[in-house]
């Protein structure tokens, strides 16, 4: 017999084994299988909380409160995190879809209406891997299998069970979607090509503006065509498709430039990615050992965690497990080259995996993150189509056809029970970060995280103990990192727990007065070191910035929600004289936060200076409108022995009401006149100044000249 003759490598057609009417049955025999044995999977998600970003992200964004032009507006001319951060991310379409959900659905606080909108998107994405693969392999089960494996695979929970993997899943549905539209748009001519151009501009626009990786769609059509050039000779289609996707990809680079442009400056932590701190090389083989990690997690997502920080991750050092991650890296890079020639099918989807891997791959830049699950929601599906395709060659191999439906069967039932399992880690934040805490153990942030999720929970007070005892294990993890490496956050957090701690072990006198024990203050002092740290590495990393001029305008203590604890922690350890000065710096540092007002008028109430607490309390409340502040004013004058005539308090059309003809209330007003005055000067708000200089002046009759002084100080003198 002669030796067989090599196989020649047959690129993807438009017709295939399932074509034809009875083929159209078995589509959509497969599209609901599919889709049923998603929904299976993830049935359990849609009862998960807002949890992780999500809260930030979809109760704390204003801009999607209601769908008005100045909503639609702020939506496209600021970053996805604003205003509650910053990190250099620009999604506006995301942002709009949670705009459709709260204002237009109506689903506002509750849940489940995001997590149906996140399932829909991911069975969408099922059925387009559906469809590329039986177009890529042309064989009805192993397509099947490629898309039921990756739809219910447990890494893809960030991107599904998270509310706000929302990003993921729509540039997931840009870039498949951009392939298929690609590949029907090279099959037609005429006004048929220019339709799907047209469409594939269009799905490349959205996913541009969902998600900055979805770019790789350019380089998923471009991989699809070298793969197969010698078969498809597609120049002409490849440069009209290059062209559809130039226009959006310009647009994208071009606003997101300009809002960024006016945007605070992002900042990458080294505790969130120690790559930003590691040399060129050392950072590089870094990355591939996390590759390493991301390729372990495919064939075995028996261990997920929602963050990987400092130093659950460490920097490459040669160690035997970099040495063998580096191995695994080099035997795949290798196996991808071989395929080339033996199994072109096979050499895409590897390409397809690590190219849709590369931008958050910190091979080419350090990004936020060293390492997250959901950068694996497109990436998976290239790995998964390889792992069908080598248990199919097995099976084949043996001439056992039942062998690769058995084990990949399976395989898919495992992958659904472990992301079902998986689905109740995201449950709210306590759960979640308790997982986090249990994989990766070694992440300060995860420890962090949960001492926060804990002392936000019902039963906070109630398990002091705990938060602490995490907030020391995440203090442990990073105490040894130089300042300007290290999170300050941390040791406010500690120092905020120790008080509360001290608080609850204080003793009480005859009066019901509060009073400081041995054991109190052994926390009050522990609290003092903590924030004294956390602003011994503020201090480093303000340095490090190297800005003189705001290194000049800053206060001691940094910012003021760090010097009203301070101010608070020397209160409690006594020293009143200390507290104010601190809580005055700290409130003239951020004269527009209510919070400031608080601690200096709790710090005179400390002292026993009851008027001057009144004062700084109606200032805060003729400055910023705290409606708190008011409760709070209201009760001081009720019992605070400042109102010696009873006159202070009246009986509003809204209820109780302070009393502008009484003579205490009076001299308050004039007196914080001038002060309230300056502050809406100096942050730029004149005409607010000018109403409040006409209410004082005509309505108060207080004098005019400390009101015309302040009026006449120029903003930031």
């Amino acid at each position: 017999m002669g030796s067989p003759k090599k196989r020649r490598a047959v690129p993807p057609q438009k017709k295939s084994a399932t074509s034809g009417s009875s083929g159209f049955s078995l589509h959509c025999l497969a599209a609901g299988l599919l889709c049923t044995v998603t929904l299976l999977a993830f049935s359990n998600s849609f009862g998960a909380g807002f949890v992780f970003d999500s809260k930030a992200i979809l109760l704390q964004d204003p801009r999607i409160r209601q769908a008005t032009p100045e909503n639609l507006a702020l939506i496209f001319q600021q970053t996805y995190w604003w205003p509650t951060g910053e990190a250099g991310i620009y999604r506006p379409f995301t942002t709009l879809s949670y705009l459709l959900n709260y204002a237009i659905f109506g689903n506002r606080n509750n849940p489940a209406g995001y997590h149906w909108i996140n399932f829909l998107l991911h069975a969408v994405n099922v059925l387009l891997v559906y469809a590329l693969a039986t177009r890529l392999i042309r064989r009805y089960w192993p397509s099947v299998f490629i898309a039921g494996l990756w739809a219910v695979h447990p890494l893809l929970t960030e991107s599904v069970t998270n509310l706000v993997g929302r990003a993921d899943l729509l540039a997931g549905t840009s870039v498949l979607a951009g392939l298929w539209i690609y590949l029907k748009s090279t099959e037609t001519t005429g006004g048929r090509r220019i339709a799907w151009l047209a469409a594939l501009a269009l799905v490349s626009l959205a996913g541009f503006f969902s998600k900055e990786s979805a770019v790789v769609v350019v380089g998923a059509v471009a991989l699809f065509e070298f793969t197969w050039w010698r078969e498809r000779k597609q120049g002409r289609g490849l440069i009209l498709a290059g062209l559809a996707m130039l226009a959006p990809l310009e647009a994208m680079l071009y606003q997101r430039s300009a809002v960024l442009a006016t945007s605070t400056q992002a900042d990458f932590p080294f505790t969130d990615n120690p790559i930003v701190g590691a040399g060129f090389w050392v950072g590089k083989l870094t990355a591939l050992k996390v590759l390493a990690h991301y390729l372990w997690l495919t064939v075995w997502p028996l261990k997920l965690s929602a963050d990987y920080s400092y130093p659950q991750i460490r920097i490459a050092s040669g160690s035997t497990g970099d040495w063998l991650a580096w191995l695994a890296v080099a035997v795949l890079l290798a196996g991808v080259a071989v395929l080339y020639r033996v199994q072109r099918t096979a050499f895409f989807l590897s390409c397809f995996a690590l190219l849709t891997l590369l931008p958050s791959s910190n091979l080419l830049f350090p990004i936020g993150s060293i390492m997250a699950e959901r950068f694996m929601y497109l990436p998976t599906v290239g790995f998964i189509g390889c792992i069908v395709l080598a248990v199919y060659a097995a099976g084949d191999g043996m001439g056992n056809r039942r062998f690769a439906p058995t084990v990949l069967a399976l395989l898919a039932a495992g992958f659904a029970i472990r992301t079902w399992v998986r689905n109740t880690d995201w449950r709210d934040d306590v759960s979640l970060d308790t997982a986090t805490v249990r994989s990766a153990p070694e992440s300060f942030k995860a420890h962090k995280m949960l001492a926060v999720s804990l002392m936000e929970s019902e039963a906070g007070d109630a398990q002091i103990g705990r938060e602490i005892d995490e907030t020391e294990k995440s203090m442990a993890l990073v105490n040894s990192l130089p300042d300007n490496r290290n999170d300050p956050a941390i040791y406010r957090l500690a120092a905020t727990l120790y008080l509360r701690k001290g608080d609850t072990l204080q003793d009480h006198d005859s009066a019901g007065r509060s009073v400081t024990t041995p054991d109190s203050r052994q926390e009050y002092q522990r609290a003092l070191q903590s924030v004294q740290r956390n602003i011994e590495i503020l201090q480093a990393i303000l340095r490090q910035k190297a800005d003189q001029n705001v290194a000049a305008n800053t206060p001691p203590f940094v910012n003021s929600d760090t010097g009203r604890l301070l101010s608070l922690v020397y209160e409690r350890l006594g020293d009143t004289r200390k507290a104010l000065d601190i809580a005055v710096e700290a409130r003239r540092a951020d004269p527009l936060n209510p919070q400031m007002y608080r601690q200096l008028a709790e710090v005179f109430l400390a002292a026993n200076q009851a008027d001057d607490a009144a004062m700084a309390l109606l200032e805060g409340m003729v400055v910023t409108q705290d409606m708190e502040i008011r409760g709070e004013l209201l009760n001081l004058y009720r019992g605070g022995g400042i109102d010696t005539k009873g006159c202070a308090i009246v009986s509003g059309p809204s209820g109780p009401a302070i009393n502008p003809n009484c003579g205490i209330i009076h001299e308050h007003l004039c007196a914080i006149s001038a002060d309230a005055i300056s502050v809406r000067v100096a942050t730029g708000r004149r005409d607010i100044a000018e109403q409040m200089k006409r209410s004082f002046i005509n309505d108060y009759r207080c004098p005019s000249d400390p009101i015309d002084h302040a009026m006449a100080v120029k903003p930031g003198s």
